[in-house]
This record gives structure tokens, sequence and C-alpha cells, in this order.
């Protein structure tokens, strides 16, 4: 009996002792041991590294990405308004928006030309007509963009004229040249705004097809003018006085150079573009239209005055050899014996044979009393006269260095012109003497 309640009691014990070891075996595989604790403390290290854990009162939330689609509209207003509103700046929203406005427009224009060409029953005049109307329209389209970009950029930019600036092209060459006082936001300004008034005048010859009258005059002096104005709000007075040097130093003086035998230092070059600029009317000259705003008369004049003020300045010699590097015949002599030591006084001297038989080749060519043979002779003759004469004044080696250089062109411009003619017959050149 007693053999018996210990059997049971063995045997309760032991499935106790069976149940607290699978307990004990599932709690333990639950619960994460040492090893486990390290690997998760690096992990999240590494994937949080430099950010501030959260707060433990707030729950972690994720914002939702965020996508440029959310801030575009049809509307350029507000979708300049939504760039503006996350902290675009506003050279980044204006390269944004030109380019979209220019494609948008330059598809409205390309409407335009697409019309029939091939109307053989139209006249002239009704040709002409029809484009003066599809020019007026591109003028239109033209004008409303450029309200656009008013509205929303708050000034008159153009995409085009931008990205002419930026290319590796001549007028961008020029630009740097002439813009260098500025900044790179005052010299997007002054091109774009040149640009956009040397398109505007061109649109008005367009409109008069180049026939200006009385009443288009006040129209040009009004752009003119405008021109200055638009330029005098986005610059200091003294930085237009410096384009208006700039302009002027670019503008009728690339002879005064060294190798022209005009030696001239900065200082003398900034006051001779001061002379210039204040007997013409620079602003004019660059948007093309000095010739339509002034007649001739006016005009010479003020080159008149620039010359008499320049020659004080220069004195008297200096001035004459500023004069000589006008003339392309001295810089011809000038340029192929500087190296040879011939003097100046030779130099000069040469130039006037030179000069002097130019003019008596002319006569003779024009002369209709001559014969063919008889003008030929004669301008022989005056070619081997101004040889000897230059041989003398150059001496040997600057006379055949000049030949050398030049000598092509010293003796076409003392013979009678040749024409190349075709036989189409025999299909062959012909030389023809006139």
């Amino acid at each position: 009996m007693r053999s018996g309640l210990t059997l049971v009691l063995s045997l309760a014990l032991t499935g106790a002792l069976l149940v607290m070891n699978v307990a004990l075996h599932r709690t333990r595989q639950a619960a994460p041991g040492p090893e486990a604790d390290r690997k998760v403390t690096v992990t999240t290290k590494r994937l949080v590294r430099n950010l501030p854990p959260p707060p433990a009162a707030v729950a972690p939330t994720n914002p939702p990405p965020f996508h440029w689609s959310a801030l575009e509209s049809p509307d350029y207003a507000t979708y300049a308004a939504n760039l503006r509103a996350v902290g675009c700046p506003e050279r980044t929203l204006r390269d944004i928006l030109l380019p979209d406005i220019e494609k948008l427009y330059a598809d409205r224009k390309a409407e335009l030309a697409d019309g029939p060409e091939d109307r053989f029953w139209e006249t002239a005049d009704q040709r002409d007509a029809r484009q003066r109307a599809r020019d007026a329209r591109l003028r239109a389209l033209e004008l409303e963009k450029r309200a656009l970009i008013r509205q929303l950029l708050g000034a008159d930019w153009n995409f085009a004229a931008l990205k002419e600036l930026r290319s590796e092209s001549l007028a961008s060459g020029i630009a740097e040249v002439l813009l260098g006082f500025t900044d790179v936001a005052k010299t997007d300004y002054l091109f774009t705004t040149h640009q956009m008034f040397e398109r505007d005048a061109q649109a008005l010859q367009t409109a008069t097809e180049g026939i200006l009258l009385d009443e288009d005059l006040p129209k040009l002096h009004a752009l003119r003018d405008g021109f200055e104005a638009t330029l005098a709000r986005g610059l200091a007075p003294a930085e237009v006085e410096e384009l208006r040097l700039r302009l002027a130093a670019l503008e009728g003086m690339e002879h005064l150079q060294r190798r022209n035998g005009v030696a001239v230092t900065g200082a003398e070059l900034r006051e001779i573009a001061k002379l210039r600029a204040d007997t013409h009317d620079m602003l004019a000259k660059a948007l093309n239209l000095d010739d339509e705003l002034y007649p001739a008369e006016l005009r010479a004049k003020g080159e008149a005055a620039f010359a008499e003020l320049l020659r004080r300045f220069l004195g008297a010699e200096r001035f004459a050899d500023v004069e000589r590097a006008k003339d392309q015949l001295f810089r011809e002599l000038f340029q192929s014996t500087d190296q040879q030591g011939v003097s100046k006084a030779a130099l000069v001297q040469a130039y006037e044979a030179r000069r002097a038989a130019e003019e008596q080749a002319r006569q003779v060519r024009a002369d209709a009393q001559l014969s063919t043979e008889e003008r030929t002779l004669l301008l022989a003759a005056l070619r081997a006269q101004t040889s000897q004469a230059l041989a003398r004044s150059l001496g040997p080696v600057g006379f055949g260095s000049y030949l050398k250089q030049h000598g092509q062109q010293f003796t076409n411009s003392l013979s009678l012109p040749v024409t190349r003619v075709r036989s189409d017959l025999q299909r062959t050149d012909v030389i023809t003497v006139k």
C-alpha cells in the first residue's frame, strides 16, 4: 500500500519537474540573451547615426515623401507662388519659369508660321499685306510674353538673351568685356535690357519697311530714352557713365593700337573714350539707331568736334599718327616693316607715295577718253614708279618685307580690275580685262 502511494507521488513530482523545465525553456527562448542585446544596439546606432533620438513622449511619425510635382500648376502665377513658398531663390525661379514660358510661346509662334505659303494667285501687295499681318501677330505674342514674365518675375527678363550670355559665342565674349565692371546679376540685367530694346528697334523698322516718316521719329526717340531710363533703374549713375565710356572705347577706335603705329596708355584711352562719348550718342549707337535719329550733317558735326578735341588732347604729331592709322594702306606698310628698322620719317614718306599712287590709279581707271591699252600702259608705269619710291624710302629689306606680305594687294590696286567669266560653250574660265 505504501509502495503504491510512493509510486504515485514520484510520478507526480516527475511531471511537475517536467512542466517546470518546459516552461523555463520557453521563457529562455522568449527573452533575448546578452548576445542578442549587443547586436540590436549596434544595428540601431548605425541606422540612426548622427540623428537625435525621438522624444519619449511623442510617437515617431513618417512625413509623406516630397515630390516636385506637388508644386506644379497649369497656372503660372500659382506655380510661381508654390515655388516661392518652399523657399526657391529668385534666380532659380527665373531659370525654371523662363524656359517653360519660352517653349509655350515658341509653339504659339510656330502655329502662325505654319500657314499655306504657295498662294500663286496673290499679288505682291497681297503677299506683303499678309506678311505684315503675321508680323503684327508675332509682335503681339512677344509683348504678351513679356507682360507675363514681368508679372511673374517683376522684371523684363529674356530667355534667349540669357542663353546667349551663358554661351561661348562672340556676343557673350564682347559682353564679358563690356559689362565686366558689374556683378553677374547686373550683367544679366544689362544684356537682357539691351537685347530687348534692340529687338524693339528692329520691330519698329520692320513695321515701317525701312522707310521712316517724320511721325516715326518720336517713336524711335522714345525707344532710345526708354533704354536709358531702364538702364538707370538697374544701375547707379556712375555705372551708366562707365557703360557709356566702354561703348565708346569699343566703337570707332579700333585703330588706336600699337600694331597700327599708335601708342596710347590706359589713362589716355579712357580720356579719348570720354571725348567720344561726349560728342556721340552712345546709347543710340548701341541700339543701331544713330543713323535714324540724327541726320548725316549732325553726325558729321559730332565727328568733327571729336576730332578737334582729340587733336588738342594728343597734340598735332600724335594726332597725325592717329589719322594715318585709320588708312589700310598705312597699316599694311607699318605692320610689314615694323621689325625691319624703318624710321618713322621713311615710313611716312612711303605712305605718302603709296597714297598718291592710289589716287593717280583711280583717275586713270576713271578716264573714259583712254583706251584699255592706254590705261594698262599708264598703270604699269605707275606701278614701276611707285615701286622705286617705296624701295628708296623703306630700303631693300623693308620693301622686300612689304612685297612679301602685301605684294598682291599692291599690284592689284595699281592695275585694271579683272573679272572672271565662265564660257558655257567651252566650260573654261576666261579672264576679261575691263
